[in-house]
């Protein structure tokens, strides 16, 4: 929400969006999927297969959501948070 200035800087009185982008490694997924998303309660984590995806793919995925996330091109917007 921009301010009266239209500047798009936020009030101090205003909460500032947060998002959390998460991967978890798993040993495998149903179906032989290589990733799953999964939403419960306000977050959003995405499940992914050892069998397909590596540790350093899922450290870099998450570097890149969060810093996506820090640039406000991405917000997460669930009721009452």
């Amino acid at each position: 929400m921009a301010d009266e200035e239209g500047t798009g800087q936020r009030g101090d009185d205003e909460p500032k969006p947060q998002s959390v982008f998460r991967m978890e490694l798993r040993d495998s997924l149903p179906g032989g999927r290589a990733v799953i998303g999964v939403e419960q309660d306000g977050l959003y984590v995405w499940l992914a297969s050892k069998q397909h995806v590596s540790t350093q793919a899922v450290a870099e995925f998450e570097d890149q959501f969060q810093r996506i996330a820090r640039e406000r091109s991405w917000m997460q917007n669930w009721p009452g948070r």
